[in-house]
């Protein structure tokens, strides 16, 4: 079967910053010979004013600041992790360590991953004035003299 497909398009110019349209015509039995592109005349081209696109670059580097300050305030923001008392009980109750060693050992092993846990418990809790000490991390009582129901025993098994 043969016949001609026509379909036009616009070019723009780079060097007057216009736009040309052209055509393009091709015939259905793969003929290069038949391969044109004809331009369509001055009046037919559409009228784009510099306005329009200096508003969508304006629109375009706002967008792309907004994102960089955005990603820039992440980075900057402090990891939020457990309170100290939630924290010690996770530790106690699903690793046990005795001493800071074993759980640097955890840390460097990569059996701690959890995002929720500090690496590094001293220097944070230090920071916020929660730390007491390693002995009490580490090997410190659950309940500490509150009395803890089950439930929130099972809330912590939750993070695992």
């Amino acid at each position: 079967m043969t016949g001609n497909l026509q379909t036009s398009y616009l070019l723009r110019d780079c060097s007057s910053n216009s736009f040309h349209q052209h055509s393009l015509s091709m015939s259905k039995d793969n003929d290069s010979n038949n391969d044109n592109l004809e331009p369509l005349g001055k009046d037919d081209k559409p009228e784009i004013d510099d306005t329009q696109y200096l508003d969508e670059i304006s629109w375009r580097v706002a967008k792309v600041r907004l994102e960089e300050a955005n990603i820039q305030r992440l980075l900057r923001r402090k990891p939020i992790k457990l309170d100290y008392e939630t924290s010690r009980r996770w530790i106690q109750m699903n690793w046990a360590p005795k001493t800071k060693e074993e759980f640097f050992d955890l840390v460097a092993n990569g059996n701690l991953r959890t995002p929720y846990i500090s690496k590094n418990p001293e220097e944070y809790y230090g920071e916020r004035g929660e730390w007491i000490s390693w002995d009490h991390y580490l090997l410190g009582s659950l309940d500490d003299g509150k009395n803890e129901t089950d439930n929130g025993k099972r809330d912590l098994m939750k993070w695992q």
